[in-house]
């Protein structure tokens, strides 16, 4: 591909202030388990709840729209793209070894082995990501082909998920397939947002029109979002099983374009501008945004706690809010909240350091160019 025709490699960074609000947002939620019962039914509690929906969609979106378009801009180059799709796996690893270590700390999994099936919203995301990973680079350098088999799929999912929401008796499988087990983030349906999120992504990695489609991707997924959530009542004459979650997913759908088409104007305003890559509040958003993973462990420990087995029957135990658990009013809820957000921030911030030095995470030189010839 001449160099005039490979896709610019620039960051998107409404993907990284969109991930950073999600994570924002997801603290938010989860620091709820500190707020006592009795709140449960306020007005404030129910406009939080609406709000929190969309986290999961977000994260899972995000995570395809974004390993889509590395892979695409990578598949020109043969050599770029082996290690793009090397590094993709090690990622995946990634997300779904935190997810197990996360498991140990929070259920049971060596009494009952059946924990370990359980499928959490990082388990979900490294799963979905995975089968992202055989079909994108399956495709080779094809992102228009990538994009519409990612948007059919997700389409099947989707449309699908009333049906597969009745299966039983698939063993471990159920898991999987829905949530009548407890697993709360199954791969059906909820491998829909990241597919959708793929089809658009590998859009934007089309050169020069890149930034243009992408924004009529959102535009079309805001629309059809839209258009599934207003007609949810008529699903019901469609299928015989319970359509309730394809009204569900249209407006997280529909709800989850209209942030990404706002971020992405105020990127595209803000870079014209020159405060984009300055401004305070994006840096503190894109830190949170490209810490999601470890963003996630550390809020979770920090609100959950655990609890290590050591030597000779002692323990090492780790419960620093584990007091408050439903026991906070909002006042109280409202700073320990605040705390948790910033010592996530903090421990990210100070975990960048190290991750870059992991063995497996150190740049391989590039090997110097042979001196040339004297003339």
């Amino acid at each position: 591909m001449p160099p005039e025709k490979k896709p610019a490699a620039a960051r998107i960074r409404a993907l990284d202030w969109h991930r950073g609000i999600a994570v924002l947002v997801m603290i938010e939620c989860h620091c709820l388990a500190l707020l006592n019962p009795s709140h449960d039914q306020e007005p404030l509690r129910q406009f939080l709840n609406s709000i929190n929906g969309l986290v999961a969609p977000s994260f899972i979106f995000a995570a395809g729209f974004a390993l889509a378009m590395v892979s695409c801009r990578a598949a020109s180059d043969p050599v770029g793209r082996r290690s793009r799709a090397l590094k993709t796996l090690s990622r995946i690893g990634e997300v779904l070894v935190v997810s197990n270590i996360l498991n140990m700390q929070l259920w049971p999994v060596f009494k009952d082995p059946s924990w370990w099936l359980r499928v959490s919203i990082l388990s979900c995301i490294a799963y979905s990501l995975f089968i992202l990973w055989a079909c994108v680079f399956s495709l080779g350098n094809r992102p228009r082909t990538i994009a519409a088999v990612m948007a059919g799929l997700s389409v099947l999912i989707f449309a699908l998920a009333p049906w597969t929401q009745t299966l039983r008796g698939l063993g471990p499988l159920q898991h999987f397939v829905n949530n009548s087990t407890d697993s709360p983030f199954p791969v059906l349906p909820w491998a829909g947002y990241a597919f959708l999120g793929a089809s658009i992504g590998a859009l934007m990695s089309i050169p020069e029109r890149g930034p243009t489609l992408l924004l009529r991707g959102l535009g079309v997924m805001f629309v059809t979002g839209l258009t599934v959530a207003l007609i949810g009542p008529h699903w019901s004459s469609i299928y015989r099983w319970d359509p309730w979650i394809l009204g569900n997913a249209g407006e997280r759908i529909w709800k989850v374009a209209a942030i990404a088409l706002t971020l992405r104007g105020v990127e595209l305003f803000g870079t014209r501008q020159g405060w984009a890559m300055k401004n305070p509040l994006t840096r503190i958003l894109e830190l949170y945004g490209t810490s999601s993973l470890s963003a996630f462990y550390f809020h979770i420990t920090l609100l959950y706690g655990f609890t290590a087995p050591l030597i000779r029957g002692h323990y090492i135990s780790f419960h620093p809010v584990g007091d408050w658990l439903s026991k906070a009013d909002w006042g109280a809820y409202t700073v320990l909240a605040i705390l948790i957000i910033a010592a996530t921030g903090f421990l990210c911030w100070a975990w960048d350091f190290i991750d870059v030095k992991l063995p497996w995470k150190k740049a391989k030189k590039k090997p110097e160019a042979a001196p040339k010839a004297a003339a």
